[in-house]
């Protein structure tokens, strides 16, 4: 006790010591709450806000879902682009494989033809640009009933200057519907087109006979415009043009009565004759 009486300062310290002793446990509680919260840095002039554990939870949660959304876009972008490009590299290829095929097609195509003119020239077989042209006519003779013969000219009311692609257009239109038909049948379409030229109900050129709309089906198919007349057909029309006659020249029709989807001109028309598997009518 003399102690302390000479040494006053101690009685304070003693105190303090106590307080601190005694409070410890109630100061480390609030520590291992402290660790579970977060302190934001206050912006100048204001108070600091405190977020708690779950809050920081939620807004992690949040920005997580914003990343992944935004990489999600991203990736999605880069495979549509990817899926284009590649789409663009296949048709590109089809496009020049098509290329090749048909390049190919055309070389097989001329050298087949260039073969087809030497064996032609080699056994001597007459084609389109042979004598048989030479001897066709210049002219045609009619009356109002019928196509006269070179002979018979003088006997013509009217008559048709003949031009070299009014031939080679009844060469086309000879080949095109009668390629696989008998030589008959050839000459006999050749009539056809040659009694309608004559005919008043038809059109006054060999051309505009030929192109009138939905009368010959090769012509409104195309088949037309891709043929190349072949020996007989250029003979047969030679033969027609110089007054040879398969049908009476008032036939104006002939169909295939087993391809035929209208049979109009069978239900409404005489029959005349049946050549391979045309049937001409009246």
């Amino acid at each position: 006790m003399e102690f302390i009486k000479r040494n006053q300062w101690i009685t304070p310290l003693l105190g303090v010591l106590f307080i601190f002793v005694m409070s410890m446990p109630f100061w480390m509680d609030n520590r291992t709450t402290q660790e579970e919260t977060f302190t934001e840095l206050p912006m100048w002039g204001t108070k600091p806000v405190v977020a708690s554990a779950s809050t920081l939870e939620a807004r992690t949660n949040i920005n997580f879902v914003t990343w992944n959304n935004t990489h999600t876009k991203k990736v999605v972008k880069q495979v549509k682009a990817e899926t284009v490009a590649a789409q663009a590299k296949v048709t590109k290829a089809k496009k020049i494989a098509e290329q090749a095929k048909i390049k190919t097609a055309h070389a097989k195509i001329k050298a087949a033809n260039a073969r087809s003119a030497k064996a032609k020239a080699s056994s001597g077989i007459v084609t389109a640009s042979s004598s048989i042209n030479h001897s066709t006519p210049t002219h045609l003779y009619f009356t109002r009933t019928e196509l006269l013969n070179q002979k018979e000219k003088s006997e013509a009311t009217w008559t048709y200057a003949l031009s070299s692609k009014d031939r080679l257009l009844l060469e086309r239109i000879v080949m095109a519907e009668a390629e696989g038909e008998p030589y008959e049948g050839k000459v006999a379409v050749a009539n056809v087109v040659l009694n309608r030229l004559r005919s008043a109900n038809f059109p006054k050129t060999i051309k505009d006979v030929i192109y009138q709309r939905y009368q010959f089906s090769p012509v409104n198919n195309g088949r037309f415009d891709r043929v190349q007349p072949n020996a007989d057909s250029v003979k047969a029309v030679s033969e027609a043009l110089s007054g040879h006659k398969q049908v009476p020249d008032d036939t104006y029709y002939f169909v295939s009565l087993s391809l035929a989807t209208d049979d109009t001109i069978e239900r409404t028309r005489t029959k005349v004759v049946q050549i391979g598997h045309h049937t001409f009518f009246k």
